[in-house]
C-alpha cells in the first residue's frame, strides 16, 4: 500500500522512465515465437527487446521468446 501511495515519488527517486507503446512494439509481440498469447506479456518482451533494455521478471517464459532478464 505504501508504495501505490508514493509511486510516482519512488519512480522519480530511483530514475524509473516510462516507456510508450509504438507501433514496432506492437508489430514484434504479434511476430513473437512461441505458444504464450498473453499479450501484455508479448507487448513487454517486445518492448525490451527494441529498446535494448532487460526486463525484471522471474517468470521463464520471457526467456523463451529471446528476451533479456534481469532476475
Amino acid at each position: 500500500m505504501e508504495l501505490a501511495e508514493r509511486f510516482f515519488q519512488t519512480v522519480d527517486h530511483y530514475g524509473f522512465q516510462q516507456l510508450a507503446l509504438s507501433l514496432e512494439h506492437a508489430h514484434l509481440a504479434g511476430s513473437l515465437p512461441g505458444d504464450h498469447r498473453d499479450p501484455f506479456d508479448r507487448m513487454l518482451a517486445a518492448q525490451s527487446q527494441i529498446e535494448n533494455v532487460a526486463l525484471v521478471t522471474a517468470d521463464p517464459v520471457f526467456r523463451a521468446f529471446g528476451t533479456r532478464v534481469l532476475w
